[in-house]
């Protein structure tokens, strides 16, 4: 009688619990308001992405080196370690007999699964707005819970060919045209700026004779 007592009591509880976690994050990161885009949603996936790529390269690497911390705990379940270490290490194996190199090589392979999971799932999400784009802003606890299981999987995929060879590639290539692109950008909003300034100063002049001319000269400064 007491362990079906003490086995309900349990059930209760963790029911409370997680649904009192399921309100909190739909209340803290659920859908926007109509009219509105899922911007600060998308801001907060980047900052956890830049937070686990840190967190990959400057901690879980040197472990998963040295086997040293959390990694005997990790390893003791049987398989596991053993997947996760070859999969971090793969390609890195010509930079063995160097400690620095073989040690950023496996640091650089952290790095690759939080920022290639988030470019992944950014594609997938412009594509699915494309059709529907209320998703933009809709089931954000879903879609981080997601990405969480998803970053988890990704830490037992070998670095070749996908994390070191297609999408390290695609990265350069699209940074590439980001330097580009936004180059031109910022050159456009000189511009742009500059016709704003010199209009509003010729107005300004035009209004009362010499009062424009101190937008001309900070703009010359």
């Amino acid at each position: 009688m007491g362990a079906a007592i003490s086995s309900t009591l349990s059930m209760g509880l963790t029911y409370l619990c997680c649904t009192s976690a399921s309100s909190l994050c739909n209340a803290c990161f659920g859908s926007t308001a109509a009219g509105t885009t899922g911007r600060k949603r998308s801001v907060l996936l980047l900052t956890m992405t830049v937070a686990f790529a840190l967190l990959f390269q400057y901690y879980v690497a040197p472990n998963v080196i040295t086997h040293q911390g959390w990694w005997n705990v990790y390893s003791s379940i049987p398989g596991v370690g053993t997947r996760m270490y070859y999969a971090w290490v793969d390609g890195c194996d010509a930079h063995k007999d160097e400690p620095d190199l073989y040690g950023h090589c496996v640091g650089n392979s952290g790095v690759y699964r939080p920022t290639s999971l988030s470019t992944l799932f950014f594609v997938i999400s412009a594509i699915a707005a494309r059709f529907r784009p209320a998703l933009n802003r809709e089931a954000w606890p879903a879609k981080y819970g997601i990405f969480l299981v998803a970053l988890l999987g990704t830490m037992f995929i070998p670095n070749h060919p996908f994390f070191d060879g297609v999408f390290l590639v695609s990265a350069r290539i699209g940074a590439m045209a980001f330097i580009v692109i936004q180059q031109i950008i910022l050159i456009d909003v000189a511009y742009n700026w500059n016709e704003s300034w010199v209009e509003r100063s010729n107005e300004a002049d035009r209004i009362d004779y010499g009062s424009g001319g101190w937008g001309v000269r900070a703009l010359i400064a």
